[in-house]
């Protein structure tokens, strides 16, 4: 059975090449537009084993959809690694990403490489 990864990211382009790149790596994506669906998705779905979280998105962003996921869904959303997906680059971006409960960050373009090592640190 793959793990479920829960990939929120309101851009179509952006959750096209996640789709391709976690189905080839032998993972099952889960799609959201925003926080809300996230939070609501990863609700739904007990067995999701990792988020990758865009932390610019529209109505709920990532930083606050993770602070929702961390404070209201019990030991479960305490313990799910959540990767920041972001444009914005610098250490204050990283920094309010870590603080809101995010475990790494990641810069768009995302390297497959990185993104691959990322998930298998917290999967295995």
């Amino acid at each position: 059975m793959p793990h479920k990864i829960l990939v929120a990211d309101d851009a179509t382009a952006g959750r096209a090449v996640f789709e391709k790149l976690l189905t080839a790596l032998g993972y099952e994506p889960v799609f959201a537009r925003d926080g809300r669906d996230a939070i609501n998705l990863f609700i739904e779905f007990p067995d999701i084993a990792a988020i990758l979280m865009d932390i610019r998105m529209p109505g709920l962003n990532g930083i606050k959809a993770t602070q929702e996921i961390r404070m209201a869904c019990g030991p479960r959303g305490m313990k799910v690694p959540i990767i920041a997906i972001t444009a914005a680059d610098g250490v204050e971006v990283r920094r309010e990403c870590l603080s809101s409960g995010m475990n790494e960050v990641l810069v768009k373009p995302i390297d497959p490489r990185k993104l691959v090592e990322t998930i298998r640190r917290f999967l295995n």
